[in-house]
């Protein structure tokens, strides 16, 4: 086992290194800004086989092909089976190793690190590089990917393990490829203050989700772990804002080019791009994911004259944080849709003003489940329609949407049951 030197600093941010990208294994480990390193482990060198006193639940299979469910060894070559990838480690150093695995639903591998002066709090990273070491298609239709997850706890005053914030992440499925190809798994964790309690010890589980069989066969390599003084990364990367009329509402499209710890989005409206900003829509996010993605809300109840929309960013842990803001003046025309109270007390009414048509009602909760859907015919003018029956609705939030006979939305927005 090799231990690389701690404490050293890497002086700018490579963002893209962690949360589940793609890379050669040529390709150098990096995480947040000017990081101390408190920890890493790339498995050293040589061309013999060994085990490791960090890996815990799987049992180490010296000679032959790693055939069962549940075994491991650390190797310098990934083809530990016949029809595996024959790949270097991901280090890159001559008889480089890294641990390969036929992995069945367990925790792998655990590290406590040990601080004599105690762990400050602030912010932390975990990485490591992995590859699916099947080849694509040799699983057939019933192929298993490795879904890996990191845990990070530190050790309290009374001996009791506690997760840190962010804890534990859960990545994107260890895709099969037709050539051997290293993915970067990591994510940012945060320790809380706790008075003058500095703990020494962190320890930090890596875990495989995904039950034994084809296709759940890995190799990790390169683990590190880290301090992080400026913080984690921006948590989202907007690429693009536009909003375009559409009827009587505005659409609002974005997209980012990479999440992390996103939990969901608001548009938000205003009449000057200054003050009384108000929610207009609420979308899901992706969580954690370095690939684009592209997001719309529909705002059918615009100011009349300009308008000025801003998406407003949510992480799991509450914090948040805004796109550039972009204008359009409306010209209102056809079918105006409002909440006649809300929060509502008994049931939930909602004002039309328009054409007549046929609507669809439907109200999510926050987990993402319908709770409830009607259709109702609007007819000409001002109208108002409500649920039949909402007696056994919870207290709290939800999304409303009202859509046309043609799916189109005429409002989506967030409610409030007392």
């Amino acid at each position: 086992m090799n231990l690389k030197s701690t404490l050293t600093k890497v002086g700018s941010l490579m963002l893209g290194t962690l949360l589940v990208l793609s890379y050669s294994s040529s390709n150098a480990q990096t995480g947040c800004a000017n990081e101390n390193v408190i920890w890493s482990e790339d498995f050293g060198a040589g061309t013999m086989v060994t085990s490791d006193p960090n890996v815990i639940t799987l049992v180490y299979q010296a000679t032959g092909p790693l055939q069962n469910e549940g075994v491991y060894r650390v190797a310098n070559n990934s083809q530990q089976k016949s029809d595996w990838h024959a790949s270097a480690d991901h280090t890159g150093n001559t008889d480089g190793r890294m641990l390969v695995v036929n992995g069945q639903a367990e925790s792998f591998y655990q590290k406590v690190v040990t601080m004599p002066t105690g762990f400050a709090d602030g912010t932390y990273s975990v990485s490591f590089w992995a590859m699916e070491v099947n080849t694509a298609g040799i699983c057939g239709l019933f192929t298993l990917e490795p879904v890996m997850s990191i845990k990070v706890e530190y050790l309290d005053q009374s001996n009791n393990w506690v997760a840190l914030q962010g804890s534990p992440y859960v990545a994107s499925p260890l895709p099969l490829t037709a050539t051997a190809t290293w993915v970067n798994i990591g994510s940012y964790f945060n320790l809380p203050s706790i008075g003058s309690f500095a703990p020494t010890r962190i320890r930090i589980t890596i875990s495989d989700g995904t039950e034994g069989g084809c296709g759940n066969d890995f190799a990790v390599d390169d683990f590190k772990f880290a301090q992080c003084p400026e913080g984690g990364p921006t948590p989202v990367t907007f690429v693009d804002v536009t909003a375009k009329q559409k009827g009587a509402g505005v659409s609002i499209d974005w997209s980012t080019s990479q999440e992390i710890n996103n939990n969901y989005f608001e548009v938000e409206r205003s009449g000057d791009g200054n003050s009384g900003w108000q929610t207009a829509g609420h979308v899901p996010g992706a969580g954690n994911s370095q690939v684009a993605h592209q997001y719309n809300a529909f705002d059918a109840n615009p100011l009349s004259g300009v308008n000025y929309y801003r998406i407003k960013q949510v992480d799991r842990d509450g914090k948040s944080s805004y796109s550039k803001t972009v204008s359009l003046r409306v010209e209102n025309a056809g079918s105006r849709v409002s909440v006649v109270a809300n929060p509502f007390h008994g049931n939930l009414k909602i004002q039309f003003s328009g054409v007549a048509q046929q609507v669809q009602a439907r109200l999510i909760d926050i987990t993402g489940k319908q709770v409830a859907r009607e259709s109702w015919n609007v007819s000409n003018g001002e109208s108002t329609q409500q649920f039949s029956n909402l007696s056994n609705l919870q207290n709290g939030i939800y999304i409303l949407s009202v859509l046309n006979k043609n799916g189109e939305i005429l409002f989506n927005g967030k409610v409030i049951r007392q």
